[in-house]
């Protein structure tokens, strides 16, 4: 069996790549220059962008330097630069860090610090990020290996339309890794990722095919065709639900795993994003294990089953469904400071994202911090899988206010994502 899943390259973002982000006088002149591989005036524009502050023009020159694009390689300059960018929250510097640590290139090659990089692009839905954090964990490269939790993050790539996560998916289906072995939808994953034309790709579909009958291989394509960007990957087949329905018919009801996928016991989050009023009753949980981290997703419509599943695995959630935005609030937060006992006062610092459905511009991604934005009035539980935790965080910031209070079963299966605790 070759297992396709432990192999793969990272991948960089390619310079010239349009992205839609609020601009600066200088840098929509800058990407232009760029696509016409007009590297002077490129450097032109975003220079001063960059010594402004603006982090798409950092990151845009700190790729330049990396690659020596008009200007002489400069790898601790592109350095200097990328990690400007990414402090201000920029994804694709984000990954970019992340491509630099897993190769070494020009700095000593952390695996680590590598998926740290990953994590924050990929928590901020970057498909790049999300497909280069699943083949870390999926290899076992600076994190322990759990195909489970590489395979949601693959999904989540592959659902934004990226070819290699559902190549990815593909191989997993063909060989079982991860998800139970199905080779129809093998070929449906394998196909899709073949729509651009890679040999590799066409060459896996045309050989699963080979394998299948003629009614497995019509159900299949039938699948493929159908998908569109946006929609969640092929995911069941005639055979799977026939062996899950079987399966199920035997079964004991109720499963701890499963229940503690879905919602919780008692959540609320009320308040202001950026003077938009939001009120979010539905949530889901992850736990990070490791650092004693948990991760919870207040929304205001309700959270499906598979919803809460992926968000227990990755800790990440869209802030779109079916093309459609979405209110939400997420935080990401060490409810014992990074021990298993939680505490008011151990709660120094929250990783804290919103998005509000009326309008995007709404939603923040800041690190708040204790006292100065916000009070913990209620902390009690232990940080670790299947216990309760209870809380309430009330706080403000600019024209943004938060009452969030839970009382929630931590899940029993370990997220891929966390916050660093500091023990």
């Amino acid at each position: 069996m070759n297992h396709l899943l432990r192999h793969g390259m990272l991948l960089t973002i390619v310079v010239a790549t349009l992205i839609s982000r609020p601009a600066v006088a200088g840098v929509p002149e800058g990407i232009n220059a760029l696509g016409k591989g007009d590297f002077a005036t490129a450097l032109r524009e975003f220079r001063p962008a960059a010594e402004r502050g603006d982090a798409e023009a950092q990151y845009r020159l700190g790729v330049m330097y990396e690659f020596g694009r008009g200007v002489a390689v400069d790898k601790a300059q592109a350095m200097t630069l990328l990690r400007k960018s990414a402090a201000q929250g920029n994804d694709s510097a984000q990954q970019e860090l992340g491509v630099i640590y897993a190769t070494g290139d020009g700095v000593a090659q952390d695996n680590s610090q590598a998926v740290a990089w990953f994590r924050k692009a990929a928590n901020q839905g970057d498909p790049t990020a999300q497909y280069n954090l699943g083949l870390m964990i999926a290899q076992g490269s600076g994190v322990p290996r759990n195909d489970v939790v590489a395979i949601a993050w693959f999904r989540k790539s592959a659902a934004q339309g990226y070819p290699g996560a559902q190549f990815k998916l593909g191989v997993a289906y063909e060989n079982g890794e991860g998800v139970a072995k199905d080779n129809v939808l093998a070929y449906a994953n394998y196909a899709i990722a073949a729509r651009g034309g890679n040999t590799e790709y066409v060459a896996h579909r045309d050989a699963i095919a080979k394998q299948l009958s003629s009614a497995q291989l019509r159900e299949a394509k039938a699948m493929a065709d159908a998908w569109t960007a946006g929609q969640p990957m092929p995911s069941s087949s005639a055979a799977a639900n026939v062996q899950a329905g079987t399966q199920v018919a035997g079964a004991s009801v109720g499963s701890a795993t499963a229940g503690n996928a879905t919602a919780p016991d008692k959540c609320s989050a009320t308040g202001a994003m950026e003077g938009e009023k939001f009120t979010a009753k539905n949530c889901a949980v992850s736990l990070y294990g490791d650092k004693h981290s948990v991760a919870i997703w207040f929304n205001e419509d309700p959270i499906s089953p598979t919803e809460a599943e992926s968000f227990q695995l990755s800790s990440y959630v869209d802030g779109a469904k079916a093309g459609k935005q979405r209110t939400l609030v997420r935080i990401m937060f060490c409810p014992g400071g990074g021990l298993a006992t939680a505490s008011a006062q151990a709660v120094k610092s929250i990783d804290f994202s919103t998005n509000h459905a009326k309008s995007m511009l709404n939603g923040v991604q800041w690190v708040v911090e204790s006292p100065k934005d916000f009070k913990v009035e209620k902390m009690t539980g232990e940080v670790k899988p299947g216990s309760m935790l209870s809380g309430k965080i009330v706080g403000a910031r600019g024209k943004s206010t938060w009452n969030l209070e839970f009382d929630v079963r931590l899940p029993l299966k370990d997220a891929a994502a966390g916050m660093g605790c500091g023990k």
